[in-house]
């Protein structure tokens, strides 16, 4: 699924709340560890790191229910647009990435 996100420079980024749910039933993330990176293209250096690990940037809020939750946060990068996808690791070692996109983040004039 793609899902694409724009952001001001240095501006407080909302959280944004996910289900994730696979034909409609829920995929139990107990156990499971969500990492997400911004790059500026495929193999680049990365410019923001998430990870639900110590909810470092993402939270997985109700484990059983499939839910969890881009944290809210100020986001400092260089403006551009980059690219992303969010990685799920699960607790028996399967890895899916079912969520990717673009994430722009403009230029702060005001500072």
């Amino acid at each position: 699924m793609s899902y694409n996100f724009t952001h001001i420079k240095g501006d407080t980024f909302e959280a944004v709340n996910f289900a994730l749910l696979k034909n409609n039933v829920v995929i139990n993330l107990t156990g499971a560890t969500i990492r997400m990176q911004l790059r500026s293209e495929c193999g680049s250096l990365i410019a923001l790191s998430l990870t639900s690990v110590a909810s470092a940037g993402i939270t997985i809020t109700n484990a059983a229910g499939g839910l969890f939750k881009i944290n809210k946060q100020i986001i400092n990068i260089a403006s551009g647009n980059y690219l992303y996808d969010l990685e799920i690791v699960f607790a028996d070692t399967t890895v899916k990435t079912w969520l990717s996109g673009e994430f722009l983040i403009e230029c702060d004039i005001t500072r």
